[in-house]
């Protein structure tokens, strides 16, 4: 069972070998050394397991882990005191504390002890997520295994039922509009319509249309009175797809029918209340656009009560297997091929391509593999140039006196994934499966010319 933990420890120095053995395992493990930055953590990001080990004699490990309960009700906390008590260990767990131990303790007994609590925490995931789909309708899905879209469904489950404003980020092609179908799918307004408008591909003008609509002979060749898509959508949700792309005049309005849960159509002077679920989406930092006065500073936060972010597939690489197959079997069928696999050097190739196109890209690729294919294997010949002709990272030599050390082979890939995310420390950490302060620990390494 591998998920996120979280340590609040305000003494780090003999942390080394925990961390070492958690990510061993797996585990994505961070760290933070003050509780008010650990609360502030959970508030930003979703975690398995806290464990909380304070030497500071005005902190009471119990009260922390009530606070952080009250921001993370579902995740799973392991005290860790050096001076125990029956009475103490007995309030931790009735406060809903996985464990209490007590110092001395060693790596390998804490890394058994949060295995146990992961196995705890994926079971109640397993409950819900069945209580979901048999409570469900049938509808969108967003496939994925990896620990970054576990993090999104889990989010997702949580604003799903509020009828808040959620502000989803992501690049182009990463499935935002996918993800806000889910969120309307999974929440009360489900038998109502689901509307989403791009509001980068249209004009200001147009746009003003097709939200609010426009009465009659509001304009030339305005024939009759036409409803837009916030009354269309009365009583379901509406996405507002590229937000970001909005002109400042549509901005001032869409803040102000958010504020005021009304509208008035284009050409009209009466307002319109409505009931109406505001999904927006992005592919540009709003904040930083925020910031430089770019984008509406009010309209921000007022869109940005819930944000989701999805991770790009460079992110979840682990995914692109089950998005393969899922693709072999859409396009298969739609075309009447029976192609069942692709060659492991296809996979490899898809495996280290960074897709900057994302999710959209793969599919793209795929379902014009499929067309070219004419037999039950995809092999590279029916994959673009581009991709044929991409150099791989762990292209070995044949000769084996030319053949590289493990740590050349470590060092190749890492460059690699770094390339990809263009330098970023913590998502190459979180591609290689290791924790940020490993990955400084191996540059700093090869940096020096030093194996492992």
């Amino acid at each position: 069972m591998q998920g996120r933990i979280l340590i609040y420890d305000d003494d780090p120095v003999c942390l080394e070998r925990l961390i070492e053995v958690l990510t061993s395992l797996g585990h994505q493990v961070d760290m933070e050394l003050e509780l008010n930055r650990t609360l502030s953590r959970l508030e930003r990001d979703e975690f398995d397991l806290v464990l909380i080990n304070t030497r500071d004699p005005a902190t009471d490990e119990v009260e922390a882990m009530t606070r952080v309960k009250a921001i993370r009700p579902d995740v799973e906390v392991i005290i860790v005191t050096g001076d125990p008590s029956v009475s103490e260990a007995v309030t931790a767990i009735k406060h809903g504390a996985f464990h209490y131990l007590s110092k001395p303790f060693k790596a390998e007994e804490m890394a058994a002890l949060a295995q146990k609590a992961m196995e705890k925490r994926m079971l109640t995931i397993e409950v819900n997520e069945l209580r979901e789909m048999l409570g469900s309708r049938t509808g969108p899905k967003l496939i994925g295994r990896s620990p970054a879209i576990q993090r999104l469904k889990k989010s997702m489950r949580r604003v799903a039922p509020l009828d808040c404003t959620v502000l989803i980020t992501g690049e182009t092609g990463a499935g935002k509009e996918l993800v806000a179908r889910m969120i309307h799918q999974m929440s009360p307004r489900a038998d109502r319509k689901f509307l989403a408008v791009n509001c980068g591909a249209l004009s200001e003008e147009l746009l003003s249309n097709e939200l609010f609509g426009h009465e009659r002979e509001a304009f030339t060749g305005a024939s009759h009175t036409r409803k837009g898509l916030f009354e269309a959508a009365e009583g379901g949700t509406l996405m507002l797809d590229e937000i970001g792309d909005t002109s400042p005049s549509m901005q001032v309005q869409l803040l102000r029918v958010l504020q005021e849960r009304a509208f008035i159509r284009v050409g009209g002077t009466e307002e319109i209340p409505m009931d109406v679920r505001v999904l927006a989406a992005t592919n540009r930092d709003l904040a930083a656009d925020a910031e430089s006065g770019s984008f509406r500073e009010d309209l921000y936060y007022r869109l940005n009560v819930f944000t989701l972010r999805i991770p790009p597939l460079r992110e979840r690489r682990d995914d692109i297997p089950l998005f393969v197959r899922y693709f072999l079997d859409k396009y298969g069928a739609e075309f009447g091929k029976n192609v069942e696999r692709v060659s492991d050097e296809v996979m490899g190739a898809l495996l280290s391509h960074p897709f900057p196109g994302n999710v959209r890209e793969l599919e793209n690729l795929l379902e014009r593999a499929i067309i070219l294919c004419d037999g039950p294997t995809i092999t590279l010949d029916h994959l673009p140039r581009s991709l044929r002709d991409q150099p791989s990272c762990l292209e070995v030599p044949d000769s084996p006196e030319a053949m590289p050390s493990l740590a050349e082979m470590e060092r190749r890939y890492i460059q690699r994934v770094l390339g990809a995310v263009d330098g970023k420390k913590t998502e190459a950490a979180k591609i290689l499966g290791i924790n940020r302060a490993s990955l400084w620990r191996k540059l700093k390494r090869q940096e020096n010319g030093q194996g492992e």
